[in-house]
């Protein structure tokens, strides 16, 4: 029982020693109650009159001190500068409160309590954009979603949105974003840097996200392919090569007209169809039935399956040797696209299909 009052008592130290205003606040609070102390053993009265002489200072009314004595003349001086000193640090913490509220749009600096939400990292002139295609996802309504950037005022304006000023390579502002309770985090990169620069910083996010969380699912941005490596040994789940992406997609665009305008399609929430993941339970209609006869019971259906995703096996890997096998190792899963080879549906396995909205069930 004694060590841990010694551990609290050390925990509270501790915590004080940190908060120089809160330190500076308890010492006065603990001079002014030294002053009433000395004024009720000389006065011979009680605490509360004690403390009730010199309050009144507290208001700015001086008074004359009537008492011999010296000690009790010198306490109620005390008294009077304590207690402004506390009311100007009290006005000043106040005064800075109500500034940086200003300064950050109308929000203040706080901890979320979202549970299960998405937090942006970073901001570019795509954070818009994301932003609105998260709000028009219906799962995401529900979660929240939180901007954490260093930046003076709010990046965008929908009061759907947390906004959170800070470095977020910080792993304060990362806790205060709520990044233990996280779903995803998407690391945008700063297009107004060098490219390895911004990638540098980006990967240093993502080292900071992952070592608080190993469980959230990260998206990151980055501006040079070159740099993939480095996001991979930093455990990032998704990596969103901005040059490799674009110069894929501007081919594919050239080589079959139209590609480009598929893909937007797909990629936007709430017109049209979009790509949903189905990771819920299967019925057991789907369950062993081969990956082409699934896609013709979905199609029924209004849904085209695209993949699958499945534990990883050396077994499996080579039953798919025909078609290009992606190996999530953090997850110990493994996902294939139009597989060509002969596999059949498992219970556990996810599916990525094409509807219309969200699929509930199958």
């Amino acid at each position: 029982m004694l060590s841990r009052c010694r551990y609290l008592l050390w925990i509270t130290w501790r915590r004080t020693v940190n908060r120089p205003v809160l330190s500076i606040l308890l010492l006065l609070v603990l001079v002014y109650v030294g002053a009433a102390v000395v004024i009720m053993v000389f006065e011979d009265i009680g605490f509360g009159e004690a403390t009730l002489e010199i309050f009144p200072t507290f208001l700015g009314e001086l008074g004359i001190i009537e008492s011999p004595y010296l000690a009790v003349q010198i306490c109620n001086v005390i008294g009077m500068l304590v207690s402004i000193t506390f009311l100007a640090i009290i006005t000043a913490k106040i005064t800075s409160m109500l500034v940086e509220y200003i300064r950050r749009g109308g929000s203040m600096a706080k901890k979320v309590r979202f549970s299960g939400h998405t937090i942006i990292c970073g901001w570019n002139f795509q954070g818009e954009r994301i932003i609105n295609e998260l709000l028009s996802a219906n799962v995401m309504q529900q979660q929240g979603i939180v901007i954490l950037t260093d930046s003076e005022e709010r990046p965008i304006k929908d009061e759907r949105v947390e906004f959170i000023k800070g470095d977020p390579s910080q792993d304060e502002n990362l806790i205060r974003a709520g990044v233990m309770n996280a779903h995803s985090v998407i690391v945008l990169t700063d297009l107004d840097k060098g490219v390895n620069e911004a990638d540098a910083e980006a990967l240093m996010v993502t080292l900071a996200v992952e070592s608080l969380n190993r469980e959230v699912h990260t998206c990151v941005q980055i501006m040079n392919s070159a740099n993939r490596m480095h996001l991979e040994r930093a455990h990032t789940d998704e990596i969103i090569c901005l040059d490799q992406l674009g110069g894929n997609l501007a081919v594919a665009s050239a080589l079959n007209h139209g590609v480009s305008r598929v893909v937007s399609e797909l990629l936007t929430f709430n017109v049209g169809s979009e790509l949903y993941r189905y990771d819920k339970e299967l019925p057991d209609t789907l369950v062993g039935k081969e990956f082409a006869e699934v896609a013709q019971i979905l199609s029924k259906q209004r849904m085209i399956l695209l993949a699958f995703e499945t534990d990883y096996s050396e077994e499996l890997r080579q039953q798919l040797s025909g078609d290009t096998v992606y190996s999530l190792i953090e997850e110990e899963r493994t996902m294939v696209v139009n597989p060509q080879s002969r596999y059949e549906i498992r219970q556990g396995d996810a599916l990525f299909v094409i509807a219309e909205s969200e699929p509930t069930e199958l």
